[in-house]
């Protein structure tokens, strides 16, 4: 636990400049601001390290969030410009996704591709995850668009393992269903179902877990899903 006031600088996962000011006068709240491009975020200096990164992550996640609504950033044009830059570095453009857009309506799956239409839907959750998740669960989409016709086959999993970080997100997403799985436990409350497919019934129902899945069709079982 930090005591005394100090001031810390790095960069997060995502490459943006972060500096902690912790500071003795502020006992309970936190506050975080652009300043000369780099995100400055002050903190009560009695935080522990662990209290203090998660509280820190998640102002620098709120500051960015609110810069973007005020500069009017496009965050779905954003998400496609980034599948695009993926889909030819990792796909040599085979995917060719036609739109990518964030959903606040997907509650149990982390991605959606619609192989008739090639468009790509991520939850809403992802956003609050490190960039090289949110990119995992977006090649692994765009896998599908460039092996329609395996499911979660050999070639599918082929073509998804040009993603360097695959053994990582499949953990770090696996954690995450856990801890929704044992909130939701904690609070008594009734398993969530499924939302309607919608008017696309191709979308691909991915969620954290189904290649570590052996039954169902494609591998695709119940751990598959976001919430159970």
């Amino acid at each position: 636990m930090h005591t005394e006031p100090s001031t810390i600088e790095y960069r997060d996962a995502e490459g943006t400049p972060v500096r902690v000011v912790r500071s003795a006068r502020r006992k309970k709240t936190i506050s975080g601001a652009w300043k000369q491009d780099t995100m400055v975020v002050s903190v009560p200096a009695g935080l522990t390290e662990s209290a203090e990164r998660m509280l820190v992550d998640d102002m620098v996640k709120k500051v960015k969030r609110k810069v973007d609504r005020g500069t009017g950033v496009d965050a779905d044009a954003q998400l496609l410009a980034r599948a695009h830059a993926m889909d030819a570095e990792l796909f040599a453009r085979r995917a060719n996704p036609v739109s990518v857009r964030w959903v606040s309506n997907q509650n149990t799956r982390w991605g959606s591709a619609s192989l008739a239409s090639r468009r790509i839907r991520l939850s809403e959750k992802l956003r609050l995850m490190p960039q090289w998740v949110q990119d995992y669960v977006l090649a692994h989409e765009l896998a599908h668009l460039v092996e329609p016709r395996d499911g979660h086959g050999p070639r599918f999993k082929a073509a998804l393992d040009r993603y360097p970080r695959v053994h990582d997100a499949k953990i770090f997403l696996a954690g995450v269903s856990h801890g929704f799985h044992a909130a939701g436990r904690a609070a008594a409350e009734p398993a969530l179902e499924a939302e309607p497919m919608g008017e696309d019934e191709d979308f691909d129902d991915f969620g954290d877990a189904d290649d570590f899945s052996d039954s169902g069709k494609n591998g695709i079982g119940n751990q598959g899903r976001l919430f159970g």
